[in-house]
């Protein structure tokens, strides 16, 4: 193994050469979110002595499965709570390169930034750029917000302070912090949202890709939060108004407080939040027409670039039923929860001076029950093919069609992490008045008007 060694501001950290790429896995970003730092706002990482090993896999945040095993293929990887770090991608670490910031999906209770679905290494590359994926904390770890235990969205400040790592450390890297995209799918392009409107993130990043943000979710209130919160810790046996909870609480393993969720999930609340009992917590912004309106005045005032899309059908994902019953509500649900709220985010951050582009993922593998699918353009965004050769949501398709595909996500995707625009021929710019998207179908590619 050919190794490379590289100095943050903590300390000397060691990764490993392959295929033309530098790859550092499990760079700590802050300190451990574990015993007494559970359930607390991280702090910066400490500096450590010697130099740091990261050339081995390292662990992804806690979870149960994934809602979407079953168009993605399952997920098999060992989980622990201390796993707040970074996996970055580099071509070299000698130049000023342009920095994409992962931030993953999974409805805030599965994924991790480090999983081989995600890794950077192709997309650094092809691109010319330094990728980096993000762990943070999710389910109940990273969103129990309760005020006897909590007020904080703790997995949005754990990103948030990801984000501080990169613009301190990433020169290290070869990486431009002036120049750095967030970009994420499902509840990682709704972190970015959130996290658009608050001005803590102003001058943290320059551009946004947003793939299929379940906008029209919105946020919990307080109350709700109260509602999940009051569950789980019925399921864990403990009481709110007791002075000792912090203390009992973090006494809990991470299993206990994962099977409490799901109970919390399938006896109490699963049903009442839409399938989606975590959220960032935000009174002012707990409704769609909020969180884009509090989002858009923050991507004013950070001056963002930014690209939105969905794909034909997200919900397909979530449902095999296709009887014209169930495809009739499958449609409305699409329209309430992404495409609509997609459409008027992209008019409005335009109105606001945002330059945006849209897209319209079309593309379907023949054999796939999926259809185009949520998640469906990940594969091709990062050029992991192999990670995803068992998905069934690829089903049937050749190699030569997938590899075509790729090439062109990965040319839009990687023109924008460089450049922040497109020629104008190749991909307008999105507005109310001209609703123009680029219709990625894997054929011509063509761009057209669509309206949700």
């Amino acid at each position: 193994m050919v190794t490379s060694e590289v100095l943050t501001q903590t300390g000397w950290v060691r990764g490993f050469e392959h295929n033309g790429v530098l790859k550092f896995r499990g760079i700590p970003y802050c300190k451990p979110a574990v015993g007494e730092n559970r359930f607390k706002v991280v702090e910066p990482a400490q500096p450590w002595e010697g130099v740091l090993d990261c050339t081995k896999e390292t662990p992804i945040p806690p979870q149960g499965p994934s809602d979407l095993e079953g168009p993605m293929g399952r997920l098999n990887r060992r989980y622990d709570e201390d796993c707040l770090t970074l996996e970055i991608s580099t071509p070299n670490t000698e130049e000023k390169l342009p920095i994409a910031v992962w931030f993953h999906g999974g409805a805030n209770v599965s994924g991790a930034g480090n999983l081989d679905w995600y890794d950077g290494s192709e997309l650094a590359r092809q691109g010319h750029m330094v990728v980096v994926g993000v762990n943070f904390r999710i389910a109940a770890l990273g969103f129990l917000v309760h005020p006897a235990l909590n007020i904080d969205n703790l997995s949005i400040m754990d990103q948030i302070e990801s984000l501080r790592w990169v613009q301190k450390n990433i020169r290290a890297f070869g990486g431009d912090p002036e120049n750095v995209t967030v970009f994420g799918q499902s509840a990682g392009g709704n972190a970015i949202v959130h996290m658009m409107g608050l001005r803590e993130t102003d001058g943290l990043f320059q551009k946004a890709i947003l793939e299929s943000p379940s906008i029209g979710r919105g946020n919990h209130t307080m109350q709700d939060a109260i509602t999940v919160s009051e569950s789980i810790f019925k399921h864990l046996g403990l009481d709110p108004t007791d002075s000792q909870l912090g203390e009992k609480i973090r006494a809990k393993t991470v299993d206990e407080i994962l099977a409490a969720t799901d109970a919390c999930f399938r006896q109490d609340c699963g049903a009442k939040y839409a399938g989606m009992i975590f959220r960032p917590v935000k009174d002012a912004w707990h409704t769609t027409e909020s969180t884009i309106n509090a989002a858009v005045e923050g991507a004013a005032r950070k001056k963002l670039k930014i690209v939105i899309g969905t794909t034909a059908d997200e919900v397909h994902a979530f449902t095999l039923a296709r009887d014209p019953e169930s495809e009739k509500k499958s449609a409305a649900l699409q329209l309430a929860r992404y495409d609509w709220p997609a459409q008027e985010f992209a008019a409005r951050t335009q109105e606001a001076g945002c330059p945006t582009w849209k897209y319209r993922f079309m593309w379907k593998a023949p054999k796939s029950i999926y259809d185009s699918c949520h998640t469906i353009e990940l594969p091709f965004v990062f050029g992991t093919l192999k990670a995803w050769e068992n998905a069934p949501m690829l089903a049937g398709a050749t190699l030569e069609e997938k590899l075509r595909l790729q090439y062109t996500m990965q040319t839009l995707w990687c023109k924008f992490f460089r450049d922040g625009e497109f020629e104008n021929d190749q991909w307008p710019q999105y507005s109310r008045q001209k609703p123009l998207c680029k219709i990625i179908d894997n054929l011509t590619n063509e761009v057209s008007e669509f309206e949700s």
